[in-house]
């Protein structure tokens, strides 16, 4: 299959595979496997996505694998070719997919004021967001202009930043701040962030976690009817 035929397998389930898309339209993507019943993708160092129409075409798809940081599984065929294939998987989390389906800036309420997440505040961010997290990717998101920051009376509020598979994500708003719109304004910034670089806003949301779906639903976002799977190694 060419690109334009891996796209068009992907949109036939645009909403539940839309990191799949964009992972290939903004050139974040390595296909590793496409064939009519099945596609692999690998987006950055250890990470792969992965969508099948049965559970053999997903173990086929998956045989090259030698190594691996975590999957996301786009159904329950991939979901269990991906844990027949690596029978050390044991935690598998259920997300939807949304995505923002229009390519007009959203407004942005002036609640606070967002900015480039500065360099010097990284050490912060990791305390914060990864305690065991590498730096160095963290760095290079913030050198890439991925991270935002959100300041309030001059003082840092909370921030948000787009995850190494070009997700919206990373959002946290300081306790002090809460409660203020200060985390529909990160998002808004992200998502207005992305719409201006071309791309179409998207994230996922955990399915036990229905406040959130109401905030993406009240920006405007579709949402999956289905769940994708987030699948590594856990220590126990």
């Amino acid at each position: 299959m060419n690109e334009r035929e891996i796209l068009a397998y992907l949109e036939r389930d645009r909403v539940l595979r839309i990191d799949m898309i964009e992972a290939i339209k903004r050139g974040r993507a390595e296909v590793l496997y496409a064939e009519e019943d099945a596609v692999l993708l690998k987006t950055h160092p250890g990470f792969y996505l992965i969508v099948c129409e049965t559970v053999e075409a997903g173990e086929k798809a998956l045989s090259g694998i030698t190594e691996y940081r975590a999957f996301v599984a786009h159904n329950e065929a991939s979901r269990d070719a991906v844990q027949r294939t690596f029978p050390k998987i044991n935690h598998c989390a259920a997300c939807w997919q949304a995505y923002y389906p229009k390519t007009e800036p959203i407004p942005l309420p002036e609640v606070c004021e967002i900015k480039p997440f500065p360099k010097d505040q990284i050490p912060f961010l990791l305390s914060v967001y990864d305690p065991d997290g590498e730096p160095e990717r963290y760095a290079e998101r913030v050198e890439n202009g991925d991270v935002l920051a959100a300041y309030r009376d001059g003082e840092m509020a909370g921030f948000i930043g787009f995850h190494g598979d070009g997700s919206g994500g990373m959002l946290e708003v300081l306790p002090k701040f809460r409660r203020l719109g200060i985390g529909s304004a990160l998002e808004i910034a992200l998502h207005n962030l992305a719409l201006s670089r071309g791309w179409t806003p998207y994230g996922q949301i955990y399915t036990t976690n229905n406040a959130s779906r109401k905030l993406q639903e009240s920006l405007g976002m579709v949402i999956s009817d289905g769940a994708i799977y987030w699948m590594y190694e856990e220590s126990v």
